[in-house]
């Protein structure tokens, strides 16, 4: 059986992929045209049980690793071909991660219904708490306007949306409802992303699809059709190279693949 394909991110001339399980977690490639794996990296007390997210940051020159088992970050500061690692200890269960305009991390917390904000030494300096109707929050970007868009599955509605809140965490506009294949439903959207445009692109996972929704959370279309059955896990953007990357996995979990798309 394939390990599942966790997320994937772009740092300078390098692509970062990260897989669940307990060495060599971080598979390396080069961008340039040809996508070719130069190393790998194995990060210390990961391990794949609870790997869920993986993000980089130019000005810190690192990546960010999220742990839900653990409620670690993993944070990976890389100096040409060696790392230097450490981790930070949450009070909260930490699920997507983002990295904001002044290079802060935004973790999402999934369990208690929170957005935390990082700054580069591991010290919390914002907490907001999420409308209770959010019930699951899984992943969360700053919007220019200082709003989040972010998506939540599930609660006692069982509501799947994907949501603009505010910076008191209220929902301001939010698209979804219960769970379904339709134009208008959402089937647990676990990740997003965001272009320079604030068009929002969206991971439905359990309709395998990924959707399109325009910066005030209005259906657009449907990017990469579904050919190959593959349920896509994580979706990101190197807004540089206008790049759309996806992680997805065969529905029978035998083949996991990134996808790239240019924007």
């Amino acid at each position: 059986m394939s390990d599942v394909i966790q997320g994937v991110t772009q740092l300078f001339d390098a692509l970062y992929i990260l897989h669940a399980r307990d060495a060599d977690q971080i598979e390396v490639y080069t961008t340039g045209g040809e996508y070719i794996r130069v190393r790998c990296i194995s990060v210390p007390g990961l391990g794949k049980s609870g790997v869920c997210d993986i993000v980089s940051c130019e000005q810190n020159r690192c990546l960010y690793l999220s742990n839900m088992d653990k409620d670690y970050i993993h944070v990976v500061v890389l100096k040409g071909t060696s790392s230097k690692f450490t981790k930070w200890t949450l009070s909260e269960t930490p699920c997507g991660l983002s990295v904001m305009e002044t290079s802060n991390l935004l973790v999402t917390a999934v369990r208690h219904r929170r957005i935390l904000e990082f700054n580069p030494r591991g010290k919390c300096v914002r907490t907001i708490i999420l409308d209770a109707k959010l019930q699951q929050p899984l992943h969360s970007i700053q919007l220019a306007s200082g709003n989040f868009v972010i998506c939540s599955i599930r609660g006692v509605d069982n509501l799947h949306r994907v949501c603009i809140v505010n910076a008191e965490g209220k929902v301001e506009q939010s698209f979804g409802s219960t769970g379904g294949g339709g134009e208008d439903q959402l089937s647990h959207p676990t990740h997003i992303a965001v272009d320079k445009d604030e068009f929002v692109f969206v991971a439905d996972r359990n309709n395998a699809r990924i959707v399109l929704l325009s910066p005030t959370l209005q259906f657009v279309g449907l990017v990469l059709p579904n050919e190959l059955l593959l349920q896509t896990n994580h979706v990101y953007i190197h807004r540089a190279s206008s790049r759309l990357y996806t992680s997805s996995r065969m529905f029978d979990q035998q083949r996991s693949a990134v996808n790239v798309v240019q924007l």
